[in-house]
């Protein structure tokens, strides 16, 4: 599947997509939710990824540079569609202006599942996007908010669970797909200051998540309320 990559909010006309992952930063979604990625696209599944911010104010950042990375990931999963929206790195709100502009991406993508960070987290971004994808996907699906785009309301959403000490909802097993993971992973050169070290941990991770439902590799999830089955 051909990835197609604009700056998100610019578009006349986003591709409709099944499931989208909303994240702070570049390279959250391929670190948390990698796998699952890769096993939707493998289904034939469309996949989005929006970046809320550009990850300007990591200490390896260099210019754009993060954003041809991430594209090169998104490829390696299979992502039909990458976003950005630039908001300021380090200083994300979930204010009524951003979160309008969150809302134009789900009329647009008009997403069945949709998969956020997990509040708890301990990046200062974390919270407020979590927050910020959450109360923007309430407002999607209102008819009378506004007439520029079509309502639009999100089935499902999660939140991407491997960064915090919470008890997953469900655990994805993404054991066919780790190894396509890692290689997205491995397309960032201004993500990690040690990439030796974050592989090994992230392997750690996905084994013990995958303990936890009897299979190699692992990617937990929680929800706020109780749904049977994976993402779709």
């Amino acid at each position: 599947m051909e990835m197609t990559r604009l700056a998100s909010h610019y578009l006349d006309n986003l591709p409709e997509v099944d499931v989208a992952f909303m994240m702070p930063h570049p390279g959250e979604a391929e670190l948390l939710c990698g796998g699952t990625i890769a096993k939707l696209s493998a289904k034939g599944k469309r996949v989005a990824i929006l970046d809320l911010t550009a990850g300007e104010a990591g200490t390896l950042a260099r210019g754009n540079t993060i954003l041809e990375e991430g594209d090169r990931a998104a490829e390696i999963l299979g992502v039909a569609w990458r976003g950005t929206m630039r908001f300021p790195d380090g200083r994300l709100e979930d204010t009524i202006m951003s979160r309008m502009t969150v809302t134009g991406e789900f009329k647009r993508l008009r997403p069945q599942v949709v998969v956020a960070m997990h509040p708890e987290d301990r990046h200062p971004d974390s919270l407020a996007a979590s927050l910020l994808v959450e109360n923007a996907a309430y407002l999607a699906g209102l008819s009378g908010l506004d007439s520029y785009l079509l309502a639009h309301s999100t089935g499902r959403i999660a939140f991407a669970s491997a960064s915090v000490a919470a008890l997953p909802s469900f655990v994805v097993d993404v054991t066919p797909f780790f190894e396509q993971k890692i290689a997205a992973l491995q397309a960032y050169t201004t993500l990690f200051s040690d990439p030796a070290e974050v592989l090994a941990r992230v392997e750690r991770e996905a084994r013990r998540f995958g303990d936890l439902i009897g299979v190699r590799y692992g990617e937990p999830y929680t929800q706020r309320q109780p749904l049977a089955g994976d993402l779709l």
